[in-house]
């Protein structure tokens, strides 16, 4: 290094990232007198050239570059410009999704969603959100219009959208006496003792190239689910921590996103009809599959929304045009780029009609967009690439695996929602999934599971009280603990989990 002076810093715990995991339990433990050290690698604002270090290498299928999909400041990736207009949509994992079922392999939390409810009311309140009603499984009515289908095989829910970015815990945290906030700081190294069972120090480098050596006793990793598994892997001079069964990195989970139709309506039936869906007072309605049904049949939880758009929206030009702007941002290259331009020349009108629409009231129709989970796959990774970051680390190279079993999962929960909308009354799906090319899956910035948990080492890298099995003072926070993904979008249950593991942290390093 350039200028290797620096300074020693003694701290009871040291969080690595300055996201909603690290804040939340940085947050909890200011006051307390547990002497904490908050690592964040970016600044207080977004800095492009902060981001540099996020650069990594994709294969496996098409996913956002991943500087692009990832924020490194204080604030974590709530500072996505993406969120500035609309805010980030929150709603907590249902209960389904913490069960161990037998046709899920791989499934299940070590506790159930009850024990999650406590810190999924504190939640709402640190993100600024209205109350669900958690008990019943039910979001608090917000006086939007009835959904326009009720059947007992569907279920009605809400996603809130918050604005909070969590910027007012920087001068909270600043002036506490017991934490030190130390931004623009990235770790270059992490320590273990003679033992092997425990991380002595880490090192950080300081954009001068200075270093701070934190010496801890304990840690939290709190940088995302590509950082956290990149961390691990790199740890120890290479050799790497927790991954004594090779699970560091495995099980890498997004969310799938994508529309897989359009509502064609029935008689005098409009799209205002759909109100129940369409964004007020910061929420938007959704449809899922009622549990009983997703376990009967075998079924990934997912999320319909109905979103009025253009009737042009529909047609195989915008379809393809779409998917074409996309996939400038993704790696590595999207199939079927000829066919896709061909549909796009060949729909040159409904383009224009498209363009149209921004400035000239033009026809609906009601785009049925799912987002859903795909299963836990062993395969779709978080590994170290050929390349190195200019601290001479590995950079992440991600692997994303959905399978075809997860896409024919949400094939077929669009088939029951549309026998429902068939015998309602309301209309039927006309759906997209046989179009070649098929349209692409979007990934949704949800970096899941890499570092997930169960009580059996050999199964999860953390235990049911995020620590990694193997070092008795190495914690990991955010949603690469999750086992499972849901179909909800996971900050809430970041900062559930992280309100969890705070009280766990003050519990263990508070003197009897």
């Amino acid at each position: 290094m350039e200028n290797s002076a620096g300074e020693e810093v003694v701290a009871d715990l040291c969080i690595v990232g300055a996201g909603p995991a690290g804040i939340s339990i940085a947050r909890e433990l200011a006051g307390s007198g547990i002497r904490v050290c908050l690592l964040e690698s970016g600044g207080p604002n977004v800095e492009p050239r902060a981001q540099w270090p996020s650069r990594g290498e994709i294969d496996g299928y098409p996913l956002h570059l991943l500087e692009e999909s990832r924020v490194r400041a204080f604030g974590g990736t709530l500072r996505h410009p993406h969120l500035l207009d609309g805010g980030w949509a929150a709603r907590p994992l249902d209960p389904i999704d913490f069960e161990s079922r037998p046709e899920r392999p791989e499934s299940g939390w070590p506790f159930d969603r009850d024990h999650l409810i406590p810190y999924y009311v504190r939640a709402q309140h640190n993100c600024g959100l209205a109350p669900y009603d958690l008990v019943n499984g039910d979001p608090t009515a917000d006086g939007r219009p009835a959904a326009p289908v009720q059947d007992i095989e569907l279920e009605t829910t809400l996603f809130q959208f918050s604005d909070a970015d969590f910027q007012d815990a920087l001068p909270l945290l600043t002036n506490s006496s017991n934490v030190r906030v130390l931004l623009r700081c990235r770790v270059a190294g992490i320590t273990t003792d003679p033992s092997g069972r425990r991380v002595e120090s880490i090192t950080a480098v300081r954009e001068d190239r200075s270093r701070v050596v934190v010496r801890p006793r304990m840690v939290v990793l709190a940088t995302g689910g590509i950082e956290n598994a990149r961390l691990l892997l790199t740890a120890d001079s290479g050799r790497g921590l927790g991954n004594e069964h090779d699970l560091v990195g495995r099980y890498f989970g997004e969310r799938m996103a994508l529309p897989v139709g359009h509502v064609v309506l029935s008689g005098s039936r409009t799209v205002d009809d759909a109100a129940f869906f369409f964004r007020r007072n910061d929420a938007t309605g959704a449809l899922r599959i009622a549990e009983r049904i997703q376990r009967d049949k075998g079924l990934l939880n997912c999320a319909f929304y109905l979103v009025p758009r253009p009737a042009a929206a529909a047609t195989p030009a915008i379809r393809s045009l779409s998917t074409l702007l996309k996939a400038i941002g993704r790696r590595p290259r999207v199939d079927g780029v000829g066919t896709h331009l061909r549909n796009v020349v060949e729909g040159l009108p409904d383009v224009a009609d498209m363009a149209l629409s921004s400035v000239v009231s033009r026809p609906r129709t009601l785009i049925l967009r799912a987002q859903g989970e795909h299963a836990p796959n062993r395969d779709s990774r978080v590994s170290l690439g050929s390349r190195r970051d200019d601290l001479g680390v590995p950079v992440a190279r991600v692997t994303w695996q959905p399978t075809a079993q997860d896409r024919e999962s949400i094939r077929t929960s669009t088939g029951i929602l549309d026998a429902v909308f068939r015998t309602s009354g309301f209309g039927y799906v006309k759906t997209m999934f046989d179009d070649v090319p098929a349209t692409l899956v979007e990934g949704s910035h949800h970096h899941m599971g890499t570092t997930r948990m169960n009580v059996d080492p050999a199964k999860g890298v953390v235990d049911a009280n995020s620590r990694v099995h193997s070092l008795a003072n190495l914690y990991v926070a955010g949603s690469s603990v999750f086992p499972t993904y849901g179909a909800s979008n996971p900050t809430m249950t970041i900062v559930a989990l992280s309100l969890r593991l705070a009280d766990h942290l003050r519990r263990v390093l508070t003197p009897a």
